[in-house]
């Protein structure tokens, strides 16, 4: 971003080992009720990861220092529904999840994106519910369905991706949405 204009640079990081685990399950404990949960872990390494400099012109091995970008070293996922036994009138069941997603960084090298620390995504908890009636009667073939749901019920501030200018001095994230509430309708024939 100096006299040049601003530019992007994509490089090969050379090695990378990556060790990890992933469960996922699902419960069915009696008629109607559908539990499931997932858990994932990943212990990510750079092997080497060559960097050249572009104030000294000297390339040097940044493995120990460098981060992944865009991936978070543990997440976790349960949910709860529960279908109802079906009624004149439609199915109505109700759902909640929690997630959890831990600390990412966007951006490999601190060198290069200075405001790296500062744009990155805190770890995010997810709250959300939806209470649904579905296979409506509402003509000969067609059916309704109907939801109320809430979105990121903590209404934590969740950045998405984080944009690092640091030659021009400053960075900015992207949030997702606050807490919220609707309503969704569908129909099918």
């Amino acid at each position: 971003s100096g006299s040049g204009g601003a530019s992007t640079l994509l490089v090969n990081a050379g090695k990378a080992e990556f060790k990890g685990v992933e469960l996922e399950v699902t419960a069915l404990p009696v008629d109607g009720l559908t539990l499931t949960g997932s858990l994932g872990y990943t212990d990510p390494k750079y092997k080497q990861f060559l960097f050249l400099n572009p104030q000294t012109n000297v390339v040097s091995d940044i493995a120990g220092s460098a981060r992944f970008s865009n991936l978070a070293k543990f997440n976790s996922y349960v949910s709860a529904e529960y279908a109802f036994p079906s009624m004149g009138i439609g199915q109505l069941s109700i759902r909640g999840s929690y997630a959890y997603r831990s600390h990412v960084y966007f951006y490999p090298n601190d060198a290069v994106n200075i405001f790296n620390k500062v744009v990155d995504s805190n770890a995010t908890n997810n709250v959300e519910a939806r209470i649904t009636l579905s296979d409506i009667p509402v003509g000969n073939k067609l059916r309704a369905e109907i939801s109320l749901f809430g979105e990121n019920l903590l209404n934590e501030d969740q950045a998405l991706y984080g944009v690092d200018f640091g030659g021009l001095g400053f960075g900015g994230k992207i949030f997702g949405e606050p807490r919220r509430f609707g309503v969704d309708a569908k129909f099918t024939y």
